[in-house]
């Protein structure tokens, strides 16, 4: 278990008081941190798991990377949100989606394994793809790095 990178293990988030321009007092505020769902740290990365959600178990494509997988609710849990990071990077460093998995980010905010989980994305997208460096060479060029 490691603390949440939010929260700092502290469970909450405060929101110091403040007045606003129109002169509307707002008082603190103290809230579950919503990153870690109050708990305050995230259990250590099962990439077996992460795997069993995202990889076909049935039919033709049986062994390869899920085509669609949705965002998950809160409601899901982590394991949910790190097996959506893991699906949506596989496919945007494989070069399958080109658009930047900025909502793959977002789902695991907080999560203080997300290097663990790049590493678990790129061993995916080199199996699934046959390239990592996809993205980086589309992405590269455009931004002026290649």
């Amino acid at each position: 278990m490691k603390d949440c990178t939010v929260c700092k293990g502290s469970k909450v988030r405060v929101s110091e008081a403040f007045t606003g321009l129109d002169g509307t007092v707002y008082p603190r505020t103290v809230r579950p941190c919503i990153s870690c769902d109050g708990a305050g740290a995230f259990a250590e990365v099962n990439e077996e798991a992460i795997l069993s959600r995202i990889i076909a178990t049935k039919g033709k494509n049986k062994g390869k990377l899920r085509a669609a997988y949705t965002s998950p609710t809160s409601k899901e849990g982590h394991d949910a949100a790190r097996a959506y990071y893991v699906w949506r990077l596989a496919r945007f460093h494989g070069g399958a989606d080109v658009t930047l998995p900025i909502t793959a980010d977002m789902v695991v905010r907080g999560d203080p394994y997300k290097a663990d989980l790049d590493v678990i994305a790129d061993k995916v997208a080199e199996t699934s793809f046959g390239s990592k460096y996809r993205a980086a060479a589309r992405w590269g060029r455009a931004l002026g790095y290649l």
